[in-house]
């Protein structure tokens, strides 16, 4: 029996990991043995944490480069890691600029192609965002390309953070996803809550069974999928990672993480307020950070988000030394490695 995996695409903070959350909860509690790769660009490990710490999944992971391109030897190895667990199930989340449909396509490897079988593509889309990213990346030809391969290669797109903007956005975002892919369907949600029951059809423990193979786009009814949207140190390490130029396939070529840790001998606690105005003062070409750290007044680490112009917090129970990884475009990695230094100055 192939085991089926769904790939988890979307851009720099879409809701990946929030869905995928929600996926293992209620993988488990449907009695199967999930099993996950998770891709980050940084050199340490945020949401492969997250969800051991939530869910008690054990992750493969890649870390610092995309398993499109840097990485992309190292998923054959992680996915047989997973197979001699025997999951019932296999989870692939993505970087948020990793193209899909290079994914898919190592599925079909031989040493692969008889053991695995994609069940479904899924892609997230930030309400708020989604219809600037052409503009603003005008610059990174390769990255506009991928994140529309996200949204031509899926054959569910959610519509995250729809509560936050306008019925008008919602409603210009359906035509762009259409224009691009109109046999996909779409949902339209917030923190990325939909009903989970139409990804997880067919499957069963002890291996995949009942479920036919995936024909493509629109596997999924239309009436099964409108039923989903539930209404309801000083310094740091960066890593680029670039793209051949020539040839269709690639990912992205402009894109950086930058992971900044905090100085081993420090004792203090950093101020909220000054780190959330260490993030917001690179603008857009900060896409992505993500972390841990110790705040003064606050008993617990916090896990600190920034995705779009929201930051968020959160408790955790992270043992680590204190981090934050920091995504972007034409990051200024020197500056912003000086900036960080002078918190602990």
């Amino acid at each position: 029996m192939k085991i089926p995996v769904i790939i988890l695409s979307g851009f720099l903070g879409s809701g990946k990991t929030t869905l995928l959350l929600s996926l293992l909860k209620e993988s488990k509690r449907r009695g199967l043995n999930p099993g996950v790769i998770m891709n980050e660009l940084g050199a340490k490990d945020v949401d492969g944490y997250i969800l051991q710490e939530s869910t008690g999944t054990s992750v493969e992971k890649l870390l610092d480069g995309c398993i499109c391109c840097s990485r992309k030897e190292e998923l054959p190895r992680s996915l047989s890691a997973l197979l001699a667990r025997r999951p019932d199930i296999i989870y692939i989340e993505l970087t948020g600029v990793a193209d899909p449909d290079e994914i898919a396509k190592s599925l079909l490897a031989p040493a692969l192609a008889d053991r695995l079988q994609l069940h479904h593509a899924v892609t997230l889309l930030d309400a708020e965002n989604a219809l600037e990213y052409s503009s603003r990346f005008s610059s990174d030809k390769q990255l506009v390309r991928t994140l529309r391969k996200q949204i031509t290669t899926a054959d569910l797109i959610i519509v995250n953070k729809s509560d936050l903007v306008e019925p008008e956005t919602l409603w210009k975002i359906e035509k762009m996803v259409y224009k691009q892919n109109s046999e996909s369907e779409i949902v339209f949600t917030h923190y990325s809550q939909i009903n989970l029951a139409p990804l997880l059809t067919g499957i069963a423990a002890r291996g995949f069974k009942g479920s036919a193979p995936r024909r493509g786009p629109g596997n999924i009814s239309g009436a099964t999928l409108q039923r989903m949207n539930t209404d309801s140190s000083s310094g740091g390490s960066a890593t680029a990672v670039h793209e051949p130029e020539s040839g269709e396939d690639g990912s992205f070529s402009q894109v950086a993480a930058v992971t900044l840790t905090v100085p081993p001998a420090w004792t203090g606690s950093l101020r909220q307020e000054e780190l959330e105005h260490f993030l917001r003062q690179w603008g857009y070409s900060l896409l992505r950070a993500k972390g841990h750290v110790r705040l003064a007044g606050r008993d617990s680490v916090q896990l600190v988000q920034l995705a779009g112009n929201r930051i968020s917090w959160e408790a955790s129970s992270y043992p680590g030394q204190p981090y934050i990884v920091c995504i972007g475009l034409n990051l200024d990695e020197k500056a912003i490695s000086r900036s960080w230094a002078a918190l602990f100055s």
